[in-house]
């Protein structure tokens, strides 16, 4: 034996004693705790079994070689996973002994089949899934009523996705008055197109918001005007080149304190040159009845608002339009 392998070999039981201390240092902080269940439900029994069976063949290889360095490192590998095998049964776990060591074995089985595609699906999780399940929530309580079967649907869309759905917690970011959630929800869904989710995956929201709002065989008033509104900004973000129509919001100022009122308001109002003179976009939307039901919150301000589209015709003479609306309100 020459001078390089010697030296090879001297590293070779340095690494063999580095294996036992490594050994004795996971061992030892699992053995501490091997009478918690969580630590116990932590092994995986048949991953361990798999190693075990693995390693036994590497050692008869290694036996027949008459390499017994890598004999006693995989003895290591082994005695390490028989330890972490034996705590994952529950064996030491209080209550758990008397159902006896084969019993515990086909326990924590039947457990770990059940957990067995948790880290796929962390892996294959949609993007943004707890902002589709916040969505869905606000959706189901616009009514201020979570129907049971409403609940049951959110949460196996939650469960599929293993996202801890709460909807008392989600309830606690709810505000005050029905108006409020309407504009919160409808935030929430532009926020998340926003992010330019794949058009597969709004189709999909699409049709879990209409599974939900049929789940209770029943269409509230609030949730048919929301609903009208969510699905028009969904088909705009779906069909981007086909032409929707949209009804815009607009403030027309009838004395000069409205303009300030609405410059203090609504900062972000886009104003807009008419034929009658000066107007305030305050926002678009894709249904009338959402689009009246905010013209109506500025109405009880005394701000005169109209909901108006923009077609090519009605450009032509948006002064008439105006008066027509006057007429209307």
């Amino acid at each position: 034996m020459n001078l390089f392998e010697k030296i090879i070999d001297i590293f070779l039981w340095i690494s063999i004693g580095m294996s036992i201390l490594q050994l004795y240092l996971r061992a030892n902080k699992i053995w501490k705790r091997k009478w918690d269940k969580e630590v116990a439900e932590s092994q995986s029994i048949f991953g361990l079994s798999l190693l075990l069976l693995n390693c036994s063949i590497w050692i008869i290889s290694y036996i027949i070689k008459q390499d017994y360095e890598s004999i006693i490192d995989t003895s290591i590998i082994m005695i390490e996973a028989s330890i972490f095998l034996l705590i994952g049964t529950g064996l030491w776990v209080k209550g758990q002994k008397r159902l006896g060591f084969w019993n515990l074995i086909k326990q924590s089985l039947r457990l770990e089949r059940k957990e067995a595609n948790y880290l796929i699906k962390r892996f294959f999780k949609p993007q943004n899934a707890e902002v589709i399940i916040n969505i869905l929530h606000q959706l189901a309580m616009i009514d201020e009523e979570l129907d049971l079967k409403e609940k049951e649907l959110i949460s196996a869309f939650a469960k599929e996705w293993n996202i801890d759905y709460s909807s008392e917690k989600l309830n606690k970011e709810r505000l005050k008055g029905t108006e409020n959630n309407y504009i919160r929800l409808r935030n929430s869904l532009v926020d998340y197109l926003d992010r330019e989710p794949p058009s597969e995956q709004v189709a999909q929201l699409k049709d879990m918001m209409t599974e939900l709002i049929n789940a209770d065989e029943k269409i509230s008033e609030e949730e048919e005007l929301i609903t009208s509104e969510l699905m028009g900004i969904i088909e705009t973000y779906l069909k981007r080149d086909e032409n929707i129509k949209i009804y815009h919001v607009i403030i027309v100022p009838q004395k000069e304190k409205d303009e300030e009122t609405i410059k203090q308001l609504l900062p972000d109002s886009v104003k807009v040159q008419a034929a009658g003179g000066v107007a305030y976009s305050i926002g678009s939307f894709y249904s009338y009845n959402y689009a009246d039901m905010i013209c109506k919150q500025f109405r009880k301000k005394k701000l005169f608002t109209i909901v108006h589209t923009f077609d090519s015709e009605e450009d032509n003479n948006s002064n008439d339009i105006l008066n027509s609306q006057t007429t209307k309100n």
